[in-house]
């Protein structure tokens, strides 16, 4: 399956990002990952799925996850099997291919992003203990270590932007199974 998802805002570099940072981009990019249930193939995959595995009702999509009092459903976990394949765009103030500049360099402003896209890890769990959410935070990775590939472009955003971390970014996903099969490997019987 493949899809993008787009984000329009500050992504600081990671040293300078702060956990409120990070959770605000996850939220901005939580109502694009649940609209994505809503649509095949995961909408008719969904009830199948979840009622064979799990015996979970489809209206709980995702599989559930707490950090604190607040509870994420991450598209992408190790319980399902999948992995996913990322390719992502930066548009952003700096010259293309400018990976060191005001704005941060690439690098560090990936590992941002990778953080936002993924549940927040069980250490961060007290910061959300007050933090009651009345749906689910959908959200794309259970942990980065799901990301099996990873590619980034930069090129020059073509309006003006509000602070030096402003940036669209253009996340391109591409999910699948992460078990080989004999038939994906090219043993046929």
């Amino acid at each position: 399956m493949k899809f993008r998802l787009l984000y329009e805002g500050p992504i600081a570099p990671r040293q300078r990002a702060s956990l409120v940072d990070i959770h605000a981009i996850r939220t901005a990019l939580a109502p694009q990952i649940r609209e994505l249930w809503q649509h095949s193939p995961l909408r008719s995959e969904a009830e199948k799925m979840l009622k064979e595995k799990y015996d979970i009702p489809a209206s709980q999509i995702g599989i559930l996850e707490t950090r604190g009092a607040t509870v994420f459903a991450p598209l992408v976990s190790k319980r399902l099997d999948l992995m996913c394949e990322l390719d992502i765009i930066f548009l952003r103030r700096q010259a293309p291919g400018q990976l060191i500049g005001e704005g941060g360099d690439i690098d560090n402003r990936i590992k941002t992003l990778l953080d936002a896209l993924s549940m927040p890890p069980p250490a961060q769990q007290k910061h959300f203990e007050n933090t009651i959410s009345s749906e689910p935070i959908h959200c794309l990775l259970q942990d980065d270590s799901l990301v099996t590939k990873l590619s980034v472009e930069t090129d020059r955003l073509l309006r003006p932007a509000e602070n030096e971390h402003d940036l669209v970014a253009i996340i391109g996903a591409k999910i699948s199974a992460s078990r080989l099969t004999f038939t994906n490997i090219g043993i046929v019987n």
